[in-house]
C-alpha cells in the first residue's frame, strides 16, 4: 500500500467522521498504523472497513490494536472481518453485524472479539448480535469474547 493512498483514504474518512450536526464523536478515533503490516489482514468483507489500515472508533480499541500488532503470539489480525446475520429484536427484521477482531494466534486459535462497555452488555439488540455470533463461533471453530474495560486493563 502506497503512503499517499492510505493518507487520502484518512482524508476522506476524516471528513464522514462528524455527526449530524457537524460536530466530532465524543469517542477516540483515528487510524492505526500496524508495525508489523504483514500481521495485519484485510477483512473478507469490506462493507464496514475498507481501507488499506485499520480504523479504530475508540482508545480502547486502539490499546487491543496495539497489542495484536505487538504480541508475538498473535499471527495475524482483522478488524470488522465480515458479517453475522442476526434478527433485531426492536422490528424483527434480519441485519447484519460486524464484530470488532478476529485474531488468529500460532497455536492455531481463532478468537472472534467485540469491545464493549459492560454498561452495554445487557442491551437487547447487543444481546441478539451476540447470540448469533456464539453460535457462529461454534459453527466455525472460533472462540468467542466480549471484552469490557475490565478484561483491556482499563479502569473504567
Amino acid at each position: 500500500m502506497s503512503i499517499c493512498r492510505a493518507k487520502r483514504y484518512q482524508q476522506k474518512r476524516k471528513r464522514k467522521s462528524t455527526n449530524e450536526n457537524g460536530g466530532r464523536s465524543k469517542f477516540k478515533r483515528g487510524f492505526y498504523h500496524p508495525i508489523n503490516e504483514d500481521k495485519y489482514k484485510l477483512p473478507q468483507n469490506d462493507y464496514m472497513n475498507k481501507g488499506p489500515i485499520p480504523e479504530y472508533r475508540s482508545g480502547w480499541e486502539l490499546k487491543i490494536y496495539k497489542w495484536c500488532d505487538q504480541n508475538p503470539k498473535v499471527e495475524y489480525w482483522t478488524t470488522e472481518p465480515f458479517a453475522i446475520k442476526y434478527i433485531k429484536p426492536t422490528d424483527g427484521q434480519p441485519h447484519r453485524y460486524f464484530p470488532d477482531l478476529l485474531i488468529k494466534f500460532v497455536d492455531g486459535t481463532k478468537w472472534l472479539i467485540e469491545i464493549k462497555p459492560e454498561s452495554q452488555w445487557k442491551d437487547p439488540i447487543n444481546l441478539a448480535k451476540w447470540e448469533m455470533a456464539e453460535k457462529f463461533c461454534i459453527e466455525h471453530d472460533l472462540i468467542w469474547r466480549v471484552m469490557g474495560a475490565k478484561e483491556l486493563g482499563i479502569k473504567a
